[in-house]
């Protein structure tokens, strides 16, 4: 199914995100796509579903975009049309369709998308049972972002229950596109920011080497982190006048502390979402901001969060597209492969991940989110993605008040064992902060001595 506006691409400047993503690849072809799937359960009405996500295709143009480099530059291209069908799959027949169908979700995972091509993403329609199905979308991350993944699922709720009842959805206006976020982005200057960037920046500490091209990323679960431990974190950071991605952060830092020495320079991911016109926008809007963090001393764990705390707040305050502060440190970054920073931490509270169940149309069509293992998703080369970092930290504070996430590391500079090892070592922490360590020194909580 193909739906049509005007012919020819409207032309927008990329983030700096995506800029370097785009040039980083070869021959403008990538395999990171993101995998979004639900189940859903009862009579499905297949034309409804189609006309959803049509409509999401024009209301989104993220999901109209391709990207064109012109030297050292990339453009958006958003397409006024793309082709919105669904590919069907039955899986009835197998001996176990749930396994049939997560197994073929992650393999599709793995399937090359070519950035110049609208759509960068694709749906397959999985057929379980006559009255069980499971749709899954693959995006590419260059167009889409976890924050997206809440947005997408609320308003396909609301599309396909209005096309079931042959009426139109009632969403609210986006007042923006990801284009316009990017030419805000790309003309913004704050020369006092730019300065204290400069200054706060004006030495790195060392990195891990750069991983080599043609490496592969695994990633491991990080041990399920009980609700009572998770809010007992939570509350010492809110009683403490913090919050509880800064204390989440300093359980990273506590965990590698002996690895990271007196200075720590970690990569935040931020949503960018702040501005409530954002909020409702399908598209990569996050940034990575750079937290300098100073562990020397032996401080204790509450000690520690406060410099986080403090580190987090004055970073933010002096916020800039990280393609601009890469451009204000007075620092060669070529011998560092343009990297600021080797370890990214990335958390995402309830309020921003996907939707939760929903029942859709008079048929009483049941919609939740299927679930897709991380560590199974196809490996990522590192010619596929800018700023190739060795470690990252992903964390999802659940609805029932636990945390889970996962570590991912390049192969190249981790064993399965030591990245098994990180995993643990962070849920350690967190329950031995939640036991009342918090005014033990960081070491101790480590396990180091």
């Amino acid at each position: 199914m193909v739906i049509a506006v005007s012919p020819g691409p409207v032309r927008v400047p990329s983030t700096y995100y995506q800029r370097d993503w785009v040039l980083a690849c070869r021959q403008a072809r990538s395999l990171f796509s993101m995998p979004v799937a639900w189940e859903l359960a009862g009579e499905l009405d297949e034309g409804a579903l189609g006309r959803a996500l049509e409509h999401l295709t024009l209301r989104h143009e993220a999901l109209r975009t391709a990207f064109r480099a012109r030297g050292g530059e990339v453009d958006q291209l958003v397409w006024p049309s793309a082709d919105t069908g669904l590919r069907p799959v039955d899986v009835s027949g197998t001996g176990d369709p749930v396994a049939a169908a997560s197994e073929r979700i992650l393999a599709e995972t793995g399937r090359p998308r070519l950035l110049e091509e609208p759509p960068l993403w694709h749906g397959l329609l999985l057929r379980l049972s006559p009255r069980r199905h499971v749709l899954a979308l693959f995006i590419h991350h260059l167009v889409f972002d976890g924050w997206s993944h809440g947005v997408l699922h609320d308003e396909l709720a609301r599309c396909y229950r209005a096309a079931s009842r042959g009426r139109p959805p009632r969403l609210p206006e986006l007042r923006l596109q990801p284009g316009d976020f990017a030419q805000w982005e790309r003309g913004h200057t704050d020369p006092a920011a730019e300065s204290w960037w400069r200054h706060r920046l004006s030495t790195l500490p060392p990195l891990a080497p750069l991983p080599p091209v043609g490496g592969r990323f695994v990633s491991c679960l990080i041990p399920t982190v009980p609700a009572g431990a998770a809010t007992a974190v939570a509350e010492l950071a809110r009683a403490e006048g913090t919050g509880p991605a800064t204390a989440f952060l300093a359980v990273l830092l506590t965990a590698r502390w002996q690895l990271l020495g007196d200075d720590a320079l970690i990569g935040v991911t931020r949503a960018r979402r702040e501005r409530p016109e954002l909020q409702r926008i399908v598209g990569p809007l996050l940034d990575h901001l750079p937290v300098r963090v100073d562990l020397s001393g032996r401080p204790t764990f509450r000690t520690l969060l406060h410099r986080a705390h403090c580190s987090y707040r004055d970073a933010t305050a002096h916020q800039l597209p990280l393609g601009l502060i890469r451009r204000a440190v007075p620092v060669d970054l070529s011998p560092r492969g343009g990297r600021l920073h080797d370890t990214r931490f990335n958390y995402l509270p309830a309020a921003s991940a996907g939707g939760g169940p929903a029942v859709l149309g008079e048929g009483g069509l049941g919609i939740t989110g299927w679930p897709v293992d991380p560590t199974r998703l196809a490996p990522r080369h590192t010619e596929d993605h800018p700023e190739v970092l060795p470690l990252s930290y992903n964390l999802r504070h659940q609805r029932d008040g636990g945390l889970a996430g996962e570590v991912c590391v390049h192969d190249s500079q981790y064993s399965p064992a030591q990245m098994t090892e990180l995993a643990q070592a962070f849920a350690a922490v967190v329950l031995r902060v939640a036991a009342g360590g918090a005014d033990q020194p960081v070491p101790a909580l480590a396990g180091t001595r």
